[in-house]
């Protein structure tokens, strides 16, 4: 195809964060692509903030002719009403989501938790942004490049980007979806999406008047007697408009914007492939998946089980009737496995250590198949008909020699050689006659059945930390849903302290309902403290 302008936008720090207009910031959702509306407004607020410098260099430099200067202005305004003119066709590289939280000072003790979700990309990776059919003058096209040199942030500040003016005869991914046709991709291939884009000029002028008119039929007064918001003369103005001003004068959008329905690629957000271990395997060798948990509020470390057995329930209402043993744990007769720690770990992460539950490790001894992938590239919501979470695969990943995805930031995942109880461990066999073969005895020979060096020391603990507080096994959920209808032969639990001789692969989970959390370790280096107890730690107790 022939060439044409398009703007190439680079993130040197890997990630785009900007939250999309009308959704809250804690429903982690994140633009993408970069909305036309963003991009004109973030070329304005350069113009506007480094106007002067940009004027020394179209003046003085080395494409500057000595006649721009006076009619920069006129220039820009006719360069946002051009690009206002055409939607803008994207290529969106490869990609996957993630977020981070933190908690805003607040007045007192007052402190809110604030999710900021963002596009993880390679940093070499660039996203480029089209005009089709738009053809730019010669100073329209030298001032678009001198003002995309002076931008460094596209989105929130940590956004970090260079942009440059290119000339691109690439094909792009992405795109209004009334050019369906044009580009050909098939309906399975591409997901709708919502993007902010602008209005053109004649688009503007007439709701400009529209509204006008009808402010003038009601009296241009609102409700309560107050004055109507403010309308912009120009779609320029439109632009400059300060959102704060926009919030006070009650618009629900912005002046000059329109919602329009894009195509991208399905599952453009594809996890952090970590296959370094994979060999010969080929693609299906994972046997990690890690999800984040985003919602208010998240739910308790003391429910760990629940949390679990709910995550479990998601995947196999994907699977249907394609779950494999990896999942269920069953042959396809319906019988357990007679190795039965092979299948899959549901294991709730609190990886800030807050006592909330904010990541989800999917484990399997044996690898994923396809059909799992792309369940666990596809899920997105658990819920309890109560409460609702959103999920985001963050990675997956193989195993190296039985070190388990190191590339992947986890923390139940080691090695190490000190371990310390999460959740209560629980012990899977009945105890004989006289107390005897009790929970260190139990621990001691599931550690030995799943291949592990034989600790050095085992001791008990009567607490861990949930949080900011001590916490006994008896604030902790103990019993799986349909706990009254299995065998479970320890109903109270205990904590527990593991050191091995050498370093140890995670996940470590040992008991009754290991498989949904209970019985959980953690590395001591990213574990919870334990808190402090008066007196001599007592020993082991059955």
């Amino acid at each position: 195809m022939d060439h044409e302008w398009a703007v190439a936008f680079r993130f040197p720090g890997g990630r785009y964060h900007a939250n999309p207009w009308g959704r809250h910031v804690n429903e982690g959702d994140v633009e993408w692509p970069p909305s036309p509306w963003r991009v004109l407004r973030a070329l304005m607020a350069t113009w506007f903030h480094k106007g002067p410098v940009i004027r020394e260099d179209l003046l003085y430099g080395e494409d500057g002719d000595g006649q721009g200067r006076l009619e920069a202005d006129q220039v820009f305004d006719s360069l946002v009403v051009k690009l206002a003119s055409v939607l803008p066709v994207y290529y969106l590289p490869k990609a996957s989501r993630g977020h981070t939280r933190h908690y805003m000072p607040g007045p007192g003790h007052d402190k809110s938790l604030v999710f900021d979700g963002f596009v993880r990309l390679n940093p070499e990776d660039r996203v480029v942004m089209a005009w089709p059919g738009l053809a730019f003058a010669d100073e329209e096209r030298l001032l678009l490049d001198r003002i995309l040199r002076h931008m460094t942030y596209l989105g929130r500040t940590e956004s970090w980007v260079e942009a440059r003016l290119v000339e691109w005869t690439g094909i792009p991914n992405c795109y209004p979806i009334e050019r369906e046709s044009v580009y050909g991709s098939t309906a399975e291939d591409m997901e709708p999406v919502a993007v902010m884009a602008v209005q053109s000029e004649d688009q503007f002028l007439a709701w400009r008047d529209g509204v006008r008119e009808g402010s003038r039929i009601g009296g241009g007064n609102t409700r309560r007697g107050r004055r109507g918001p403010k309308i912009p003369v120009t779609i320029v103005e439109a632009l400059a408009v300060d959102t704060s001003d926009l919030e006070r004068e009650g618009w629900n959008q912005p002046p000059g914007s329109r919602r329009v329905i894009y195509l991208r690629p399905y599952g453009c957000f594809e996890a952090k492939i970590d296959n370094r271990g994979g060999g010969d395997e080929g693609r299906g060798a994972f046997h990690i998946a890690r999800f984040a948990l985003a919602g208010t509020p998240l739910p308790s470390r003391f429910n760990a089980v629940t949390v679990a057995e709910l995550f479990r329930r998601a995947l196999l209402s994907r699977l249907d009737k394609q779950a494999p043993r990896t999942i269920t744990g069953r042959d396809e007769h319906q019988r357990v496995l007679a190795d039965s720690h092979n299948h899959a770990f549901f294991l709730p992460e609190d990886a800030d250590r807050d006592g909330r539950v904010d990541h989800l490790l999917l484990y399997s001894a044996e690898p994923f198949t396809e059909p799992l992938i792309r369940v666990l590239q596809s899920l997105r919501k658990l819920y309890t008909g109560e409460q609702e979470w959103r999920v985001f695969l963050e990675g997956l990943g193989s195993r190296l020699d039985q070190a388990v995805a190191k590339g992947m930031e986890s923390s139940l995942l080691g090695p190490a050689r000190v371990w310390e109880s999460v959740t209560p461990y629980l012990h899977p066999w009945f105890q004989k006659k006289g107390g005897k073969f009790g929970r260190e005895e139990q621990l001691r020979k599931e550690i030995r059945l799943r291949g592990l060096p034989e600790p050095v020391l085992i001791e008990w603990r009567p607490f861990v930390r949930v949080g900011d507080r001590a916490a006994s096994v008896l604030q902790f959920r103990r019993f799986r849903s349909k706990g009254s209808s299995q065998s479970q032969p320890d109903r109270h639990g205990g904590f527990y302290h593991i050191e091995f001789p050498e370093p140890v692969p995670g996940p470590l989970a040992f008991g009754y309902g290991c498989h949904y959390g209970l019985g959980l370790f953690a590395p001591v280096a990213a574990s919870w403290s334990q808190p402090k107890v008066q007196g001599k730690s007592e020993g082991t107790r059955m």
